[in-house]
C-alpha cells in the first residue's frame, strides 16, 4: 500500500521569505488558507489545489465579491461559495467573537499577490492549525485529502501555534456530541439506523489476530465496552494497531458487508469504516491513535476479514443477536 506522505519531504522547495508578519498593515485583510496557501510556501509539495479558501470580515467580503464580480451562494451560517477565475472559491465570514475573527489579531504570515489581489498567507504552523481543527469532521468528503495534508505538515515539523485559539476553533467545528469510550454497548452503537443481525463481540472473535480480540487487552474489568486508558498505555504497539484494525473490520461487516455485500467491495467497506473510526464512531485517545496511525493500519488491511466472518458463521463462533 502506497503511503502518500512518504516522499513529501523530497518535494519541498520553500519560497524566499523575509520572515513572518502580523496582518495589520492592510486596510482590507484577506486571509488565504488551505492547499492554495500551502502551495505558496511549498509549490512542489502542493502542486495540486482545487479551490480558494478565504477568511474575511463581512465588509471585506462584500467589497471583494463586488470588485471581482463573483456571484455567491450561502453554504452555512458563516460561509459562502462561488467561482473565481475558473476555480471554486469559498468564503468564511469572520463574525465578531468567532475564532475566525480572533485570528486577525494573532496570526502570522506574509502578504502575496494572488490573481492580482493582495492576500495574507499564514505561516505553515497556522495552516496546520486550520487543517488539524477539522480533521475529525464526520463524513467529510475531503477526509483523505485532509489526512494526507495533516500528516505531510506534521512530517515538516508543523506545530499548533496557539493552543487556546485552536481549542476554540475545534469547539466551533465539532457541534455534535461525540461517542464516549466509557459507555454501554447499547449507547455506543446507537448512531446507526441498521438493525444488527450478529453479535458485535462474536464478530470481534471471528476477525481477531491474536488469541483473543485486541480490545480485550485494554477493556476495563467487568465492563462491556468501557476501555481503560491505563491498560491501553501498557499495551504494545501491535495490540494497539490490531485494536483499530479489528474495530474497522467489524464495523465494515456490520454496516456494509453484511447488509450490502453485493454492492460494495470489502476494501471500500473497510476504508469507510476506518474513516469512521478516525472521526465519528470513537473519540478521545482511541480516535487520536487511529488518526495518527491511519497509513500503518491501511497497510495492514486484508480481504480475509470477510472470509473469517464466513468461517465464524460455519463453526458457530459468530452468533446472532438473539442467540447471544
Amino acid at each position: 500500500m502506497n503511503v502518500t506522505t512518504s516522499n513529501i519531504l523530497s518535494k519541498i522547495e520553500p519560497i524566499r521569505s523575509n520572515g513572518f508578519i502580523r496582518p495589520i498593515s492592510m486596510e482590507r485583510k484577506i486571509i488565504l488558507i488551505g492547499s492554495r496557501a500551502a502551495h505558496c510556501h511549498y509549490p512542489n509539495a502542493w502542486k495540486r489545489w482545487n479551490d480558494y479558501d478565504l477568511i474575511l470580515k463581512f465588509e471585506d467580503f462584500k467589497s471583494f465579491i463586488e470588485e471581482e464580480n463573483i456571484p455567491t451562494v450561502p453554504i452555512g451560517k458563516n460561509k459562502f461559495a462561488g467561482e473565481w477565475n475558473g476555480s471554486m472559491i469559498e468564503f468564511e465570514i469572520a463574525w465578531p467573537g468567532s475564532s475566525a475573527y480572533d485570528v486577525f489579531d494573532i496570526i502570522e504570515g506574509r502578504y502575496k499577490k494572488i490573481e492580482g489581489v493582495t492576500m495574507f498567507i499564514p505561516s505553515m504552523d497556522w495552516l496546520f492549525a486550520f487543517k488539524a481543527s477539522h480533521k475529525y469532521k464526520k463524513n467529510c468528503p475531503h477526509f483523505e485529502k485532509t489526512m494526507h495534508d495533516y500528516h505531510a505538515m506534521k512530517m515538516m515539523g508543523c506545530k499548533i501555534p496557539n493552543l487556546k485559539w485552536f481549542k476554540k476553533r475545534e469547539k466551533e467545528t465539532y457541534v455534535k456530541k461525540r461517542p464516549r469510550l466509557n459507555t454501554t454497548k447499547e449507547d455506543f452503537f446507537h448512531d446507526s439506523e441498521l438493525k444488527y443481525v450478529y453479535d458485535h463481540d462474536t464478530l470481534h472473535i471471528a476477525v481477531a489476530h491474536l488469541a483473543k480480540p485486541a480490545y480485550e487487552y485494554y477493556k476495563a474489568d467487568n465492563e462491556e465496552v468501557f476501555c481503560s486508558k491505563a491498560k491501553w498505555d501498557i499495551c504494545n504497539e501491535q495490540i494497539k494497531l490490531y485494536g483499530v484494525l479489528e474495530e474497522s473490520y467489524v464495523l465494515a461487516l456490520e454496516r456494509s458487508q453484511i447488509p450490502y455485500r453485493d454492492t460494495i467491495s470489502p476494501f471500500e467497506s473497510f476504508k469507510i469504516a476506518l474513516m469512521k473510526v478516525c472521526t465519528s464512531i470513537t473519540s478521545g485517545w482511541f480516535r487520536e491513535y487511529a488518526y495518527e496511525n491511519y497509513y500503518k493500519i491501511l497497510q495492514m488491511y486484508s480481504d480475509e476479514y470477510v472470509e473469517k466472518f464466513k468461517e465464524g458463521l460455519k463453526n458457530g463462533i459468530v452468533k446472532k443477536v438473539e442467540e447471544k
